[in-house]
């Protein structure tokens, strides 16, 4: 039954999927079968993101705060490139999804930009990173590609990783947004992540059962994720998000002991 608080504005069949676009008084959602949230977008201020795992997904920006070109696998309602055009507008972004129907929900109904720096293509992500013209490398890649069983074969593939590890920048990072319910899934993804990449963080997000993974092919550059407090205060003010708690929750889910210690008293 539909909730009294939310008017649907669009729905239709993807195959066996219903698919839905509700408004409430200041958001709009994309739902699938009814019950799973896809996407949401603040209709005061649509670059904002929404959803808590998206937010966690950029901690890659402490590493690199001045991407140039940004490769987005998973185009959702298109989050993060009205992200990126808003903060980022000289940035080269490059967004990929396997569905012609979710692209045209995205430009339809949820704002998704237009300009010479955006680009969007209908590919399976896997294919897209073996085969595409776009740039020779990425600063960012992000990751979060999900079909009606979950996490897509075949971008959440040994395979994949590898290509997607030979276009970083050498300052460049991977996020991955994991669904843990898929324990054997998940189990193989991080003992892939581990043997693919020298750096490999881990941020739980909180009362959901996502965990971003933030890769790169160097060590994890602890000196820049642990900037001091006034650049991370500045870069949280400029983008609207709170690197302070990604920052917290990387040290206690990926130092040794004492470092867990004393992230708990910084």
């Amino acid at each position: 039954m539909q909730n009294a608080t939310h008017k649907i504005i669009h729905k239709e069949f993807m195959g066996d999927h219903l698919v839905e676009v509700r408004d409430s008084a200041t958001q709009r959602s994309l739902y699938f079968d009814s019950q799973h949230l896809q996407s949401a977008m603040s209709l005061l201020r649509p670059e904002e993101l929404i959803l808590s795992y998206t937010r966690f997904m950029l901690l890659g920006l402490l590493i690199n705060p001045q991407p140039r070109n940004i490769l987005i696998i998973g185009l959702g309602s298109g989050s993060f490139v009205r992200f990126f055009n808003h903060y980022f507008p000289e940035c080269g972004i490059y967004a990929v999804d396997y569905s012609q129907h979710v692209i045209d929900l995205a430009k339809g109904y949820f704002q998704l930009p237009e300009g010479e720096n955006i680009h969007i293509y209908c590919s399976d992500g896997a294919i897209f990173i073996r085969e595409h013209i776009g740039p020779e490398k990425y600063d960012l890649i992000l990751v979060d590609a999900f079909d009606a069983q979950g996490m897509a074969p075949t971008v959440y593939s040994e395979s994949f990783i590898a290509s997607a590890k030979e276009k970083l920048t050498a300052a460049g990072s991977i996020s991955l947004n994991l669904w843990t319910n898929d324990k054997k899934q998940f189990g193989a993804i991080k003992r892939t992540l581990s043997r693919t990449f020298s750096g490999c963080l881990l941020l739980p997000v909180p009362d959901r059962g996502n965990v971003v993974a933030l890769t790169m092919n160097g060590d994890v550059p602890w000196e820049r994720i642990d900037n001091s407090a006034m650049n991370t205060k500045i870069l949280s003010n400029r983008l609207q998000l709170d690197f302070k708690q990604l920052i917290r929750i990387a040290k206690l889910n990926n130092h040794s002991l004492k470092g867990r210690l004393k992230a708990l008293f910084s």
